[in-house]
């Protein structure tokens, strides 16, 4: 094995290690039989279906603008 071989051996090793580490705290949540948490206080509102029309001052898409005349090519 050559020297670049086993540097890039150890950086994978180290990156791999580092990675576990990172995933440590997101799969220790994770558990399903763990205590629930209590629910934030407030009212409760169901999210809008449609949203609001925009403002007329909003552009519109180039695909609203009316095409122009086609033109004879004979």
């Amino acid at each position: 094995m050559t020297d670049r071989s086993k540097l890039a051996l150890r950086l994978a090793v180290v990156a791999a290690l580092a990675g576990s580490a990172a995933g440590c705290d997101t799969l220790s949540n994770m558990n399903p039989f763990g205590e629930k948490k209590a629910p934030l206080a407030g009212e409760r509102r169901p999210v809008p279906k449609v949203a609001p029309s925009p403002p007329d001052t909003v552009p519109q898409p180039l695909s609203a603008l009316p095409l122009p005349p086609v033109a004879s090519l004979a």
